[in-house]
């Protein structure tokens, strides 16, 4: 705490004009030192009914996107290079394939453009939180805070479908909780092709096609993980393709 001395030698007047002066002056110091709000994302997203557990139909929903159908859905997590995507998507446009992005805030901030890219090629958007923090570690409101903030994506799917990163806490009724307050369901996947590791195309497509110790193969309805960020994943997509063929089961459609 500090006290300013004034001088009175010109008068009342010149006393209220110091007055007002030193008003003015705190006043941009306040500005000055204020921390500055971040911008908040409007909130589109109304929350949804909340489970007191996860019944085994609900499991089945949250593995399959809520889809009940045997097409299988491809999926792409995290990020991607603008020749990856753009890699990505001219592949799906030329075989008629509609995928689902679960992109996060931070990459949606660090390319401005690939919400519109996105949609304008026909391709559906999740929500992948802000930062690919673990959910399992969280409040409720901290998992609240990552679906809404500035730059997640806002999913175009029905319902609105949040992947929580590493699909940490996806079944249990404290994240799908947080989850339908925030105004989205839960989504996971059936087969994780763990392309993010670096595992070469064929690794990729064998995944898909047959399994292996870790994840079952395709079958029908099912949800492929794969990722932007994967090394030989734009590489695998023709194999993928030809796996789901092979075992009989069609993709969804952009048109």
């Amino acid at each position: 705490m500090f006290i300013i001395t004034i001088p009175f030698r010109g008068g009342m007047m010149l006393g209220r004009r110091f007055f007002r002066n030193i008003a003015i002056i705190l006043a941009v110091i306040g500005l000055a030192i204020a921390p500055t709000a971040s911008p908040a994302a409007v909130d589109p997203m109304p929350p949804l009914p909340q489970l007191s557990w996860i019944t085994a139909a609900e499991q089945y929903n949250i593995l399959h996107l809520y889809y009940l159908g045997p097409k299988v859905r491809l999926t792409f997590d995290d990020c991607a290079t603008q020749a990856r995507l753009t890699g990505i998507l001219d592949w799906l446009r030329a075989n008629d394939i509609q995928a689902t992005f679960f992109f996060t805030g931070q990459c949606m901030l660090a390319h401005p453009g690939y919400g519109e890219q996105l949609i304008n090629a026909g391709q559906l958007l999740g929500n992948h939180s802000y930062d690919h923090g673990d959910y399992s570690r969280m409040t409720a409101a901290q998992i609240g805070y990552e679906v809404r903030r500035y730059g997640s994506v806002v999913p175009t799917t029905s319902p609105k479908l949040c992947r929580p990163p590493y699909g940490a806490g996806a079944f249990s009724v404290g994240v799908y909780d947080a989850l339908a307050a925030a105004g989205c369901r839960p989504a996971f996947w059936t087969v994780d092709t763990r392309d993010w590791d670096g595992s070469s195309a064929a690794t990729i497509i064998q995944r898909v096609k047959y399994g292996d110790a870790t994840t079952p193969r395709v079958y029908a309805g099912g949800v492929i993980l794969m990722h932007g960020t994967g090394l030989h994943t734009l590489e695998a997509l023709p194999g993928v393709r030809s796996a789901l063929i092979y075992r009989g089961y069609a993709t969804f459609h952009i048109h």
